[in-house]
């Protein structure tokens, strides 16, 4: 037995197991360590050194990223950092770290090529560029795939945008009709009291108030038509009544409905187009457009030296007509919203804003309702030019 011991000590002690049984060994008198494997822990055979290791790891991670993880494992295992010889759980920490980088087969190769000093085969880099091919797929998809989730994001976001906008449109617009409403009865309330309360008023000063209600009462009726002319209108539910018309015939019934206006502000209106057009559209809300560019432009000119004319011709198919004044103009901070509901410019020649603030939004309406468009001319040195143009057909 002594004999027996002594020579499992010599032979143990002179000659060196193979990895296999150095694995195993470790396993069994450090079985702390073992456990810390986890069950996906690398059993391989073979001789590495650390410095081989940490070769690969610089060529595929970079130097900075690879001795940073090597600090980190030699730190939790409590291994001295100058350990020259590589044990299971430096090869299996080492085919992770490399795995996040280039796949799993690529990683146990380029580790077994290590461990073995052995020349990588045809076949194993045939493997290795597969799953790199693989993989580059992989991170495309995710990649589009994310392109596409940020698309969608970017959609959700502009649609709330849009729904909060158009939420406190609505909020404004109501604002504004019981505002616009407000005016007028106020002043139809206030005149009808003094009449009530002053008996013995003059029949001048009475006849002043008379007028000034009948003149709020008009404002009202407008305002009333232009609402629900609007709303109608972006509702699509007024069906226009298309037939074949005189567009000269039609521009003289607008400028009719404004002449008194404007002779009263000394304001000349003129037609001077010889050329008459005969196409198709719904002359009523096509003179209530021209209608509400000449009154918009009556509002603009001096008394006594405004001048509007109307011009019109024909462009690709299309019919395009000119209302053109030598007023004050529209400012630049103006011209983003002269077609929005209610909007009024401060440019106006008189002290209280005039009018409902919707005639161009419908004027807008009428036109897109006709598959036209219409705008105002920017860079005019004077006056302004609005222009709206008509399928000739």
């Amino acid at each position: 037995m002594s004999l027996n011991v002594a020579c499992y000590l010599v032979f143990s002690l002179s000659s060196k197991g193979n990895y296999r049984e150095r694995n195993y060994a470790e396993m069994f008198v450090d079985s702390r360590n073992f456990s810390s494997l986890q069950d996906s822990a690398l059993v391989w055979k073979g001789e590495a050194y650390v410095s081989d290791i940490k070769n690969v790891l610089n060529k595929f991670l970079g130097e900075e990223r690879a001795q940073r993880a090597l600090s980190l494992f030699f730190m939790k295992y409590k291994i001295p950092p100058n350990t020259q010889m590589a044990d299971a759980r430096l090869i299996n920490f080492s085919e992770k770290l490399l795995t996040g980088s280039i796949g799993s087969a690529s990683a146990k190769i380029l580790i077994a090529s290590a461990v073995k000093e052995e020349q990588i085969s045809l076949v194993e880099v045939l493997k290795i560029l597969e799953e790199s091919k693989e993989t580059i797929a992989n991170n495309k998809l995710l990649r589009e795939k994310s392109e596409e989730l940020s698309v969608l994001a970017l959609k959700l976001k502009q649609a709330n945008e849009e729904l909060i906008s158009k939420d406190m449109q609505k909020d404004e617009f109501l604002d504004t009709v019981a505002h616009e409403l407000k005016t007028p009865i106020t002043g139809i309330r206030a005149s009808t009291e003094l009449l009530i309360d002053e008996d013995d008023m003059p029949s001048e000063i009475k006849a002043e108030f008379l007028n000034n209600m009948l003149n709020d009462s008009d404002r009202l009726t407008r305002l009333i038509n232009n609402i629900l002319d609007f709303e109608k209108l972006a509702k699509g539910k007024h069906d226009l009544n298309i037939r074949q018309n005189s567009i000269k015939t039609t521009i003289n019934y607008a400028i009719a409905s404004v002449q008194q206006l404007a002779i009263n502000k000394g304001v000349l209106i003129t037609n001077d187009n010889l050329i008459d057009f005969r196409f198709s559209y719904d002359e009523d809300r096509i003179v209530q457009v021209i209608t509400n560019l000449l009154s918009n432009a009556l509002k603009f000119t001096e008394s006594g030296k405004g001048k509007i004319t109307i011009e019109y011709k024909m462009i690709n198919n299309m019919f395009e007509v000119y209302v053109i004044d030598n007023g004050k103009g529209i400012p630049d901070e103006d011209f983003e919203h002269i077609f929005s509901k209610f909007y009024q410019s401060k440019n106006q020649n008189t002290i209280k804003p005039q009018g409902s603030g919707l005639g161009l939004a419908i004027c807008k309406q009428i036109i897109e309702q006709h598959n036209g468009s219409i705008w105002a001319k920017k860079g005019n040195k004077n006056g302004t030019t609005f222009v709206f143009k008509l399928p000739f057909n």
